[in-house]
């Protein structure tokens, strides 16, 4: 006996022991589909009469061949979905079955005759073994299809469970900081803060002087890595082909289209986690501890996986159609509106792709903004109107769920009160001060931000600012000049000396580092990254615990100082937070003058002078004397004097990694080293904060990064 016969006769004595209630209807609506019956229509669903008997017949028929208990489910389904008389849903089974089985014709005579058919079809028993064969190992496939696709979407969420644990146990386990383990500080070291190659990770990848990407740190580059492995196994797993279903279709048509039934379930399921990191995700960045940088990567990662799997279901649908020979069909089957908006659909998110290339945002964040909005509508309505007949259409629903009740919690953070605020905006040298009075003070706690939404220039595009302080329920933020809205900020209040703008106010967002936990601090601050250096100074200064802090902030112009200068005056009033400015362009000035040499490297040591970390040289080990403000006030007349003796001025490059070494070789039990500022800078501290951890264990050490400023 041939091999695919002995298969038909052994899944035909297993139909009835077997049949899940559900099988044996979804076998005989499937076998229908291939006839012409009379008064029929169909769908991808269901078929359906609504005007004759040979569709009620013809299924009486089919059903006969399973189990009395599985044969009475589908009867009475079937009369639920046909209630007219005429179609013989208000018969009983006996009655129309015994009717059809005196009028029926054999299939192959069905498949023979032109036109609709006028009598009911009865399927032989070998070919409803092949058909239940053939169904059973569908609904595996999409059963398993489902399962994968919830793996998927829980890696995700186990991902930030695991974060979220670990924090919870940093912050209850070790609420006073010691010493760290062996094997967290190997984790540490080699895991979590380098990059995946090299030290670059801020700073981007340069093409012919065309920014391209950025570098992930190790842990997220694993992490997504894990994930792209896991699709692709799911991808090629077992697909459930059985031969017993050969009279119905050769196993490698089968193949072809449960991989693309697979990855289409794989993508849709994956729209849940794509816009759960979509969304500003306040509060899982303070359960994971996250930033938004990291939010921001798994949503590119994912997304790339979607198109990938939605790439890989159109290329199975084909392979299908071609392996079946049937051009015709192929061609009327995409041409039906559900599968053309499911082409439009991949369309839009291949467009996603390309226009969400790192080098549109930097340049043009604004018009890809739009045009990433856009595109992802386009994406979902026609995707919807695809999956219009299928049940998994639900995770789309839970999808667009989460992300519209994400937004809807930011309108009414907005509405709540924030929406009647007012902010006056200062021009500052090439920077703008942003001091906001929102109707309804919220409360505010350090390294957070918020977005602003300056309805002068944009009713619907909101900006993130980093909040320096907070004052009088008045918050102070700093704006470098840059491209966009920050330029177009600063344009409106050098024209007067003071603009009064209506804004909407959403946040604040972000999380906040418990640096107030170590017994030393370092904050290294470059440029507009004062603004979130600041605001820790600010708090561990109210706070009044008597840390060791280090603050360096290293400055282009010494203009720039009138920035936070009552900031950097407010934190100098103390004996235990020195802060030393380091004004950059001093090196050409001091050149000129012909003033005492400097390090050409451009970076100095924190050991220059005497501070909270007490780290002495001699004389001799200074690079040189910087000159003090008396002789050289800034644009606003702003002099030295006006500082605590606490606050210094050096007017060359600080040496990040000597400033870093000294810090971390310090005598004391815990450090925590925050940075925010250029790119260079941040991977220059990340860096230094690596050489020199001991993986072997000892001092507890945690380096802290802010990339909104």
């Amino acid at each position: 006996m041939p091999r695919h016969y002995t298969l038909i006769a052994i899944s035909a004595c297993l139909v009835p022991a077997f049949a899940a209630s559900g099988l044996c209807e979804a076998t005989c609506t499937a076998y229908l589909q291939q006839f012409n019956l009379e008064g029929c229509w169909t769908d991808k669903i269901t078929i359906t009469c609504c005007s004759s008997l040979q569709y009620a017949e013809s299924y009486t028929l089919c059903i006969a061949h399973c189990g009395v208990k599985e044969r009475l489910a589908a009867w009475e389904s079937f009369r639920q979905i046909c209630r007219t008389s005429s179609c013989g849903s208000n018969s009983s089974y006996d009655d129309v079955y015994f009717t059809a089985l005196d009028s029926s014709i054999s299939e192959q005579d069905a498949l023979t005759r032109d036109g609709s058919l006028d009598a009911a079809v009865n399927i032989s028993w070998e070919k409803f073994a092949a058909w239940f064969a053939y169904q059973d190992a569908t609904a595996r496939n999409s059963r398993n299809s489902k399962i994968f696709g919830a793996i998927l979407a829980g890696y995700w969420a186990l991902l930030m469970a695991i974060s979220w644990f670990s924090k919870l146990y940093y912050h209850i386990c070790h609420a006073q900081l010691g010493e760290r383990g062996r094997f967290s500080s190997y984790i540490q070291k080699h895991f979590i803060l380098p990059s995946l190659h090299g030290s670059r990770h801020a700073e981007p990848i340069l093409i012919y002087g065309i920014p391209v990407a950025t570098i992930p740190l190790r842990w997220q580059a694993y992490s997504c890595v894990l994930f792209m492995v896991l699709n692709l196994i799911f991808l090629v797993a077992e697909f459930n082909v059985t031969g017993a279903a050969s009279l119905v279709i050769d196993e490698t048509s089968q193949a072809a289209l449960y991989a693309a039934n697979r990855s289409g379930i794989m993508a849709v399921m994956l729209m849940v986690p794509l816009l759960q990191f979509a969304g500003r995700n306040s509060l899982l960045t303070r359960m994971t501890g996250w930033s938004n940088d990291t939010f921001k990567l798994f949503h590119r990662w994912t997304a790339r996986t979607l198109v990938l799997d939605s790439l890989v279901h159109s290329i199975g649908i084909t392979a299908y159609y071609l392996l079946s020979g049937d051009a015709s069909k192929y061609r009327a089957t995409i041409l039906r509106n559900i599968n053309m908006f499911g082409i439009f659909a991949i369309s839009a998110s291949c467009m996603i792709l390309i226009q969400a290339q790192y080098v549109f945002q930097r340049y043009w964040y604004e018009i890809f903004l739009t045009l990433h909005l856009v595109l992802a509508i386009v994406f979902f309505i026609t995707l919807r109107v695809h999956l219009s007949n299928y049940t998994f259409v639900y995770y789309l629903y839970v999808a667009v769920t989460i992300y519209a009740v994400d937004r809807l919690m930011r309108l009414v953070r907005v509405l709540s009160g924030n929406i009647s605020g007012y902010a006056e905006i200062h021009a500052n040298a090439d920077a703008t001060q942003i001091i906001i009075k929102p109707l309804v003070p919220f409360k505010y706690r350090p390294g957070q931000y918020a977005f602003l939404y300056v309805l002068r220039f944009n009713i619907w595009q909101s900006n993130p600012f980093s909040i320096a302080e907070t004052r009088d329920n008045k918050y102070i933020c700093v704006a470098k000049r840059r491209r966009g809205v920050t330029s177009r900020l600063h344009g409106y209040a050098v024209d007067r000396d003071t603009h009064r703008a209506r804004i909407w106010l959403e946040g604040p967002h972000g999380t906040t580092y418990p640096l107030e936990r170590y017994e030393s601090v370092l904050l290294l601050a470059g440029g507009i990254g004062i603004t979130a250096a600041i605001s820790y100074a600010v708090h561990l200064k109210d706070k009044g615990r008597k840390q060791q802090v280090a603050f360096i902030w290293a400055v282009r112009e010494k203009e720039s100082v009138s920035w936070i200068a009552s900031q950097l005056r407010h934190i100098g009033e103390n004996d235990f937070i020195e802060v030393h400015v380091f004004v950059t362009s001093g090196e050409k000035e001091a050149a000129e003058n012909k003033k005492e040499p400097m390090d050409n490297d451009g970076l100095s040591s924190l050991s220059d002078c005497k501070t909270v970390f007490e780290m002495d040289l001699d004389d001799d080990d200074r690079l040189y004397k910087e000159p003090t403000f008396d002789d050289n006030c800034d644009s606003n007349g702003m002099s030295e004097q006006f500082f605590p003796s606490t606050v210094h001025f050096h007017y060359y490059r600080p040496r990040i990694s000597r400033i870093v070494r000294d810090s971390m070789n310090h005598e004391s039990k815990s450090l925590a080293v925050f940075a925010c500022g250029p790119v260079r800078m941040l991977d220059e501290v990340r860096s230094a904060v690596i050489e020199n951890l001991d993986d072997k264990g000892g001092k507890r050490i945690d380096y802290f990064e802010d990339g909104f400023a």
